[in-house]
């Protein structure tokens, strides 16, 4: 998920040098799939560095580092060309290889400058059966040492002539603490699903769930999932009882991976086989293609699909949708 700056008071006083020799003067802002976000004094936006392209750092600043073992380090960090290690300065010092180092966030003791996150809007129409299509979409994504909490969030609206209007908004939040700095953590989970052409009001689903990260990397981040959840689902048709409540197994699989410098290919998959409900599955499926285009704009292109063996009375046991946004993102 791409990523731009809100206002920051911190102070643009951080050094980085690069191999070819090129010192820049810059607030460092965050490092993700092996490119470097940092914002220079006087600029109104961000700029992009390689990660391999650089020799030292040097910052007194607070930051979040994550290796490629997934542990995570606090504190002010600097580098030196000579050995390549970065060095993390807050309680005990400690030294990761450059190339080993896969993420770094800016921190602060105020809640909302640690959050990053995108937002994108689509709108399409057809002249010939006058169909409009209005699609919004965004991300929101926390880390502190130990903590992580993300939320992702879409809405889609669809009128057209002699048929009724359609929505789908789909919202899955994630709340997990870190086990002891290894791959694994234990958390939360709140998932809800709106969807007219399913017939469903409302679908939620709360539970607890450990989350495992067996691939870290500058390229690809894999993340799997497993838990239970208690869900609650309010029906729209006549035919059936207008709420159901089941206690599920949740399973996800939320692949993401960052190619040609510019584009990231992100996959969310969530099965939900039923305990209480014997026999019965769920399914929510999303594949977003973010290709960012000019600085911190980008465009989505989306796909989801959400599957019921055992749908309400007349609604089709799948609902598949795409879309095509313009986004900014931001951290």
């Amino acid at each position: 998920m791409p990523s731009f700056a809100f206002a920051s008071n911190r102070q643009k006083d951080d050094v980085i040098t690069l191999k070819n020799g090129d010192i820049i003067t810059c607030e460092i802002r965050s490092l993700e799939k092996g490119q470097l976000t940092v914002k220079q004094p006087n600029a109104s936006s961000t700029v992009v560095l390689d990660w391999k392209s650089i020799a030292t750092v040097r910052s007194k600043q607070l930051f979040v580092i994550t290796d490629n073992n997934g542990k995570t380090f606090s504190g002010t960090m600097h580098q030196d060309a000579a050995d390549s290690m970065l060095t993390v300065e807050g309680v005990t010092s400690i030294s990761i290889p450059h190339g080993l180092v896969v993420n770094i966030q800016e921190t602060d003791t105020r809640f909302f400058r640690s959050w990053r996150g995108d937002i994108d809007l689509g709108m399409s129409f057809a002249q010939s059966n006058s169909q409009k299509q209005v699609t919004l979409q965004g991300d929101l994504f926390s880390q502190t040492v130990k903590r992580v909490i993300g939320i992702t969030a879409s809405t889609q609206f669809t009128s057209q002539l002699e048929t009724s209007n359609t929505r789908e908004t789909d919202i899955k939040t994630e709340y997990f603490v870190q086990l002891r700095r290894t791959r694994w953590a234990e958390g939360g989970i709140a998932n809800f699903l709106s969807s007219s052409a399913q017939k469903i009001n409302l679908r939620t689903s709360l539970g607890a769930a450990i989350a495992m990260r067996p691939i870290i990397s500058n390229k690809t981040d894999l993340t799997l999932i497993g838990g239970i959840a208690y869900t609650t689902e309010n029906d729209s048709s006549a035919a059936t009882s207008p709420r159901s409540n089941t206690v599920d197994s949740a399973f996800a699989v939320q692949y993401s991976t960052f190619r040609f410098d510019s584009t990231d290919f992100d996959t969310t998959v969530w099965v939900y086989p039923s305990i209480s409900d014997g026999g019965r599955v769920r399914m929510t499926l999303n594949q977003d293609v973010y290709f960012k285009f000019y600085k911190d704009f980008y465009v989505r292109g989306s796909f989801y699909d959400n599957y019921d063996n055992r749908p309400v009375v007349s609604a089709p046991a799948n609902n598949v949708g795409t879309s095509f946004t313009v986004g900014w993102s931001f951290r």
